[in-house]
Parts: structure tokens; C-alpha cells; sequence
């Protein structure tokens, strides 16, 4: 039982790591930045969206494997 665990701990771990640097990837950079601010036109991005979902969803799992 407590290898199955720690497979399933290791691998929640790898998910969390992989999904905050692809999160990163996906969120534009200008919104990082502040940069939209002196940007006068508002574009709508879904790709920044599915960035904060999988930097949230890392998040999540990172508070959830700290828990365990």
C-alpha cells in the first residue's frame, strides 16, 4: 500500500511541475507584466485562461501532496 502511494504521490508531483511550466507558457505575457495596462485595446485570450486553469490546477495539487 504505501508504494502505491508514493507512485501515486510522485506522479501528482511530476503533473503539478509539468502544468505550472506549460501554465506559463500559455498566459500572455503582457497580462504578467502589466503591460496591458498601456495597451488600449482589450483582447480576450483563451490561451491565458487555460495558462491561470493550469497554474490553479498546479496549485491545487501541489496544497493537495503537502497535505498528504
Amino acid at each position: 500500500m504505501a508504494k502505491n502511494q508514493l507512485k501515486s504521490k510522485k506522479l501528482m508531483a511530476v503533473f503539478a511541475a509539468v502544468s505550472f511550466i506549460v501554465g506559463f507558457f500559455f498566459v500572455d505575457r503582457g497580462s504578467i507584466t502589466g503591460n496591458v495596462i498601456l495597451n488600449n485595446d482589450f483582447s480576450f485570450s483563451v490561451f491565458s485562461i487555460i495558462g491561470l486553469l493550469l497554474i490553479l490546477c498546479s496549485a491545487i495539487l501541489t496544497f493537495k501532496i503537502v497535505r498528504k
